[in-house]
């Protein structure tokens, strides 16, 4: 009878794949950049329209000065078991626009390719989702479990509204596990199932001396904002990636004995990558598998902008009268972004740099789950079922999300997985942003997979 449903199931979606793509290419041509607060309420309306029409129950909920929540149900009449999925609808910014080569809301097909701003990320994740439901109730007239979705507006921007959010409505997203449904493909080509996710410290440092810039000669009698950033950074990292800050890693807890064997599972090409990027080497790293265990395991520091001055074409020569750089820190378990936070802040006061002001702009714990943890093996068998190969199981995503909501405020078991090209491939956060019309699909059949196989997990 399982195998009936799904089977029931995959046949309606490769009949509706047009209609399917249809829909999806509409979202992707409403802009939502959290980041900028463009088009936000309007994804969230068209968002809950393919809810509603996929026969889910759908609201949208406002969070307190943030995004709305797009929050649907469906019960199941032949199980008590629920899963919650998370996902997103907000997309990064699109610029440098005059790198794309499209525009980067214009959905537009390039043979396979779908070029837009959240055809990767995520976009093309939370259609699936909804058309995997909707698969199940056109064809059988049910769903495997009880279904909860949360579909936030804020996750590209650190998600700073959606814990209060979770605080408030703990009874609401009561379920039995969590896929979060937001992740690609490993570089191999392999579904791929992350069993937590790095944390996140985003702060900007800013440093004002002269009420304006000012002519370059009278760099002997004004202090430079710009230099002090750029000491203040040298005393921050070291060349070779160590983070300097006090006591940075004394929270820092090694892979258990069952997270180290999945990294020795890990298929990694790292010349694949260095070919994408253009470039010859690893940072700090002779071999392949040294590259992978720092990719995986060590907190990070990483300078994601600096504004200050001139920087337009030619020279001028001027003395900044300000300077601006952000800074993204990733965090692995058991570290916590808040404390620090507080470390940073101790560290600028330490060195002389109480003219450098410090603005946190995101929050977000590290995560993990069990590799025994029921979803863990339900995804794993779906990924069978709907690629007819096995997953490439990570212990932890290098990448961050809010996914510590659910393990540490919930204490649900939690997935991080998804469909679609690897993000290193797939220029997402890039100009071009790319998925496949096949990998959109495939990602419906996968969810839909993930949903039949935990139903019947113990």
């Amino acid at each position: 009878m399982k195998e009936q449903s799904l089977r029931q199931a995959f046949d309606y979606i490769q009949k509706n794949k047009e209609p399917f793509l249809r829909d999806f290419r509409t979202l992707l041509r409403q802009p939502s950049v959290s980041a900028q607060g463009k088009g936000i309420q309007d994804c969230a309306r068209i968002v809950k329209k393919n809810m509603d029409a996929a026969g889910i129950k759908t609201q949208i909920l406002p969070e307190k000065n943030g995004n709305p929540i797009v929050y649907g149900e469906v019960r199941s009449k032949s199980s008590s078991k629920t899963l919650l999925i998370y996902g997103h609808y907000d997309v990064q910014p699109v610029e440098p626009l005059e790198e794309w080569d499209s525009g980067p809301f214009d959905a537009k097909l390039q043979g396979k390719k779908i070029v837009s701003r959240g055809a990767a990320d995520s976009k093309n994740n939370v259609t699936s989702c909804i058309k995997a439901t909707e698969s199940f109730l056109k064809a059988t007239g049910d769903v495997p479990l009880n279904l909860k979705f949360l579909f936030e507006g804020e996750e590209e921007i650190g998600s700073p509204h959606l814990p209060g959010f979770i605080d408030e409505n703990k009874e609401r997203l009561k379920a039995d596990s969590v896929v979060c449904y937001d992740g690609d493909f490993d570089e191999t080509g392999r579904p791929k199932i992350s069993l937590g996710v790095k944390g996140l410290l985003y702060v900007e440092l800013r440093c004002k001396k002269a009420r304006e810039d000012l002519h370059s000669s009278y760099a002997p009698l004004v202090d430079n904002p710009a230099w002090r950033l750029v000491w203040a950074l040298n005393t921050m990292k070291g060349p070779d990636g160590k983070i300097l800050i006090k006591g940075w890693y004394d929270d820092v807890e090694p892979f258990t004995p069952a997270q180290s064997k999945l990294v020795g599972k890990i298929p990694f090409r790292g010349e694949n990558y260095l070919k994408e990027w253009g470039l010859k080497k690893f940072l700090n790293a002779k071999t392949n598998r040294e590259a992978l265990k720092k990719y995986l395991m060590e907190p990070t520091c990483t300078i994601c902008g600096f504004k200050t001055g001139y920087i337009g074409q030619g020279s001028k020569t001027v003395l900044p009268g300000s300077a601006m750089l952000k800074i993204d820190f990733r965090l692995v378990y058991n570290q916590n972004p808040k404390k620090l936070l507080s470390s940073l802040k101790d560290h600028l006061h330490q060195h002389g740099f109480d003219d450098i002001q410090v603005k946190a702009l995101g929050f977000l714990e590290p995560s993990r789950t069990k590799p025994s943890a029921p979803i863990a093996r339900a995804a794993a068998k779906a990924a069978k079922i709907a690629y007819g190969r096995g997953p490439v199981v990570l212990p932890r995503n290098p990448a961050s999300g809010p996914d510590y909501l659910f393990t540490k405020r919930l204490g649900l078991d939690s997935i991080w997985t998804g469909s679609g090209p690897p993000s290193a491939y797939s220029h997402a956060h890039a100009p071009n942003e790319y998925t496949t019309t096949d990998d959109f699909i495939a990602g419906i059949r996968y969810i839909s997979a993930i949903m039949q196989e935990y139903a019947g997990t113990s």
